[in-house]
């Protein structure tokens, strides 16, 4: 180990430090303890997150004995860098002596997106997403303090000092929980007004595409009032060919509408679990429950608080995954295809109705933002899914190409996909790029 002399001092500055600052510090302190001094404080310090305690303790590391600290109290300290890991510390940031430069490197706050959760299960996997995040900012240290153009001098005491530099995953992943509350909240994604999906402006009735994309008419009886809101790309309650007794998720779960139609499908002794991001789709979802258990008899769905990427279900405990114009949005699938590797039992199986590219996307339409949160500008090549969805471990990976479902889903009139039309190469038509999919896999079983 480097002589404390040679190492560098760094302090990793939050708000709070309660929750990121002391999640960089203990990974610091872990991984990097021979070339790195590690310290951190807060603008407003307020104690220490006992959620993120916990999920530094299921990676091996023990913060609880930290103290949450303020910046003010380590002024004497000859810090080499300092790094701003909350936008709120970026813009309340100090002036630090020199040798000090500041470098921002935003991350989500696990408790903000953690709100609507209902138990510490539920609100964990937040906690966890942040973590690994950290642990993978602090793998590049101290390599990522030079050299970076997000370096600054050593005053910082505005953005122009401090640009926010939040990561392109937290980026998206911001932006579509966004644009889908508007449209849990009655609103809509797209420019037009229309109050169309995320998953397109379509050229139906909300039931009208339903039935256009497979679902039939006994599958929408069941369901409550304003569960179908036309985010539809396929049907993958039908290419799941659920059976009674079954637990079923459903990755992305809106306002509720593929758990209401799996719910009798899997029956009195099945289970279905709706996980979705957004805490407007989540309420949205929850208030249907009473509905659909006035209709059908039945109370076999809930819905948790959660991100695709860090699901709150336990391993191997669930038989059939199902999602619905979803992953397309994420901004780290193959991660997404790991969780499912990861919560299904052995031999359980995948159906995911997706939007894919049959070839890349013109850099004019991919950077488009309302695209992006319209499903497509996010979707990948045919290929690709599959590609992801072997390496999670997944065999008897099929997939099915549904092109002419992008008329039915699509509205091309609509002002904000006459925009995509008009990015497209001359004499082209959008399902030469865009296709709907259905993907079905399974998890090997046990020997």
């Amino acid at each position: 180990m480097a002589s404390r002399a040679e190492r560098l001092r760094v302090l990793f500055l939050c708000t709070g430090n309660a929750c990121r600052s002391q999640m960089a510090e203990g990974w610091a302190r872990a991984l990097r303890s021979d070339s790195i001094e590690p310290y951190s404080a807060g603008t407003d310090p307020h104690g220490l997150n006992r959620l993120a305690v916990r999920a530094m303790a299921e990676a091996g590391i023990d913060i609880s004995r930290h103290a949450s600290k303020s910046v003010h109290a380590l002024t004497g300290v000859p810090f080499d860098f300092v790094v701003t890991v909350c936008d709120s510390a970026s813009e309340a940031c100090p002036t630090f002596p020199a040798p000090a430069k500041v470098l921002h490197v935003g991350f989500d706050d696990p408790p903000r997106f953690a709100k609507g959760a209902t138990t510490d299960d539920e609100a964990l996997p937040h906690y966890r997403r942040v973590r690994d995040e950290i642990r993978r900012f602090v793998e590049t240290l101290p390599q990522a303090f030079f050299g970076d153009s997000t370096m600054t001098s050593p005053a910082c005491r505005n953005d122009s000092c401090c640009p926010p530099a939040a990561s392109d995953a937290n980026a998206v992943r911001e932006q579509v929980r966004e644009g889908y509350a508007k449209i849990a909240q009655g609103g809509s994604c797209g420019p037009s007004g229309s109050g169309a999906g995320c998953c397109g402006a379509p050229a139906f009735s909300p039931d009208q595409l339903a039935q256009a994309i497979g679902y039939t008419s006994g599958d929408l009886d069941a369901l409550p009032d304003g569960a179908n809101m036309g985010l539809s790309c396929g049907n993958p309650t039908a290419l799941a060919s659920l059976r009674p007794g079954e637990v079923v998720l459903d990755l992305g779960a809106g306002g509720g509408f593929d758990c209401f139609v799996a719910g009798p499908n899997v029956g009195r002794t099945g289970r279905v679990i709706g996980v979705d991001m957004t805490p407007d789709m989540l309420s949205k979802a929850r208030r249907n429950v009473a509905s659909y258990r006035d209709r059908t008899g039945l109370e076999n769905v809930e819905f948790r608080l959660g991100e695709i990427e860090a699901l709150p279900v336990a391993d191997a405990s669930v038989d059939v995954v199902i999602s619905n114009c979803v992953l397309n949005l994420s901004p780290d699938k193959p991660r997404v295809w790991r969780e499912i590797a990861r919560v299904l039992k052995p031999g359980g199986r995948v159906a995911v109705s997706d939007l894919a590219l049959l070839r890349p996307l013109p850099e004019s339409v991919k950077a488009d933002v309302q695209a992006l949160v319209g499903c497509v500008a996010g979707a990948v090549l045919v290929e690709q899914t599959r590609g992801m969805a072997s390496a999670a471990g997944l065999t008897e990976v099929a997939l099915t190409l549904k092109p002419r479902y992008i008329d039915a889903m699509m509205d091309w009139q609509d002002p904000l996909y006459r925009r995509i039309v008009e990015r497209l190469p001359a004499g082209s038509k959008p399902s030469d790029y865009i296709t709907s999919l259905d993907v079905s896999a399974r998890k090997p079983s046990s020997r």
